[in-house]
């Protein structure tokens, strides 16, 4: 979701003029410091889409800056985004080989919010979202929200809104599930060796069965250090 803002600056304003890319750029030179040394998400937050939740399903990463797609210029006016992620995702989409031509693309589908509990976890978001900023700490920067807009309010309308403005995030995982030599959709054992195939292990965020309840880059170091044991037992084993 984009919120317009009053009474101070933002990265949009910032970034939109030659000035203020020249003082970005000098700050960044002589000190180090400034809008070209931070990632774009100043601020993250796990929380539940409802008190029914066990432990957080919902993250934030709230960015001083607003923009219609990745790769589109910001918009000219301050503005800032809170885009929230569903951390446990229920709809399954697919990867499909179209043709044996190595240049044909394949065909992928995602099939975002295509059940039922995703779509909920949507409306939740989005509620708990204008929740939050119209709390009185936000109230010195008259928040107005212009995506996806207030004029979306019911349910089916804000599901809706979802579908408009969602988007992925960059936390792939999967595709070489873990699991048992049983199991016909696990491509690694518990040993991360994958099966069938003698001499080769995979020890990325690919072998989640499903994804980590926020960021993959932690699990993902912990899953190479255990990969390191268990390749130096084994070597050790053998030797």
């Amino acid at each position: 979701m984009a919120f317009k803002v009053r009474g101070i600056r933002t990265l949009n304003e910032i970034a939109g003029t030659l000035s203020g890319k020249a003082k970005m750029a000098l700050e960044f030179a002589l000190f180090r410091s400034g809008p070209l040394t931070m990632a774009p998400s100043q601020l993250g937050v796990f929380w539940k889409s409802d008190g029914s939740q066990a432990t957080p399903n919902l993250e934030y990463h709230v960015q001083p800056l607003s923009l219609d797609k990745f790769g589109d210029p910001l918009h000219p006016y301050p503005a800032f985004t809170a885009s929230v992620c569903n951390l446990r995702p229920t709809s399954r989409g697919h990867v499909r080989v179209k043709s044996p031509k190595w240049d044909d693309k394949p065909e992928i589908d995602c099939a975002y919010l295509s059940t039922d509990a995703d779509r909920t976890v949507a409306v939740d978001a989005l509620r708990l979202t204008r929740r939050i900023v119209a709390q009185p700490a936000l109230a010195p920067y008259v928040p107005e929200e212009f995506l996806p807009g207030p004029g979306y309010e019911t349910d089916a309308e804000l599901a809706q809104a979802a579908g408009n403005i969602g988007t992925t995030i960059f936390h792939p995982v999967g595709t070489c599930k873990m699991g048992r030599p049983s199991d016909p959709l696990a491509v690694v054992d518990p040993q991360l060796r994958v099966i069938g195939l003698e001499g080769l292990s995979i020890a990325d965020a690919s072998v989640m069965p499903t994804i980590t309840s926020g960021n993959t880059a932690a699990p993902t170091m912990m899953i190479a250090e255990k990969a390191s044991a268990m390749l130096r037992a084994r070597q050790q084993a053998t030797a």
